[in-house]
């Protein structure tokens, strides 16, 4: 939630709940339609015959969940983009300069900035 502003975390949970619910719904349908497909629960080699192929799906839908989630960017990676074009963007001002001495820079976890008054 950390991603999203504060007055929009309400919408963003509600999103990922709901996407959440229908991913789940939607891979034990998909797994069960194969299952279904190739076995079923007349013997215990047709519920075997239908439980490897279905399982199998399951497993390929993790790997492919979790390569995805490798090349997805990192909250690290963009905070560290950021310190850095925050530093190369010039000369910080003097010791006491605009807001007054004791006031140090600092932002909270929505990423604004702000001030902090000693």
């Amino acid at each position: 939630m950390s991603s999203v502003r504060p007055s929009e975390q309400g919408i963003a949970s509600g999103a990922n709940n709901a996407l959440r619910e229908v991913g789940g719904a939607l891979g034990v349908a998909i797994m069960a339609s194969i299952f279904a497909a190739q076995g079923g629960y007349e013997s215990g080699q047709s519920f075997v015959d239908g439980l490897i192929p279905a399982l199998w799906v399951g497993a390929g839908a993790v790997a492919l969940g979790a390569v995805a989630v490798l090349f997805a960017p990192s909250r690290r990676a963009r905070e560290a983009a950021e310190t850095e074009a925050g530093a190369d963007s010039g000369a910080e001002a003097p010791a006491g300069a605009g807001a007054g001495a004791g006031a140090s820079p600092t932002r909270d976890r929505c990423g604004k900035s702000g001030l902090i008054v000693a």
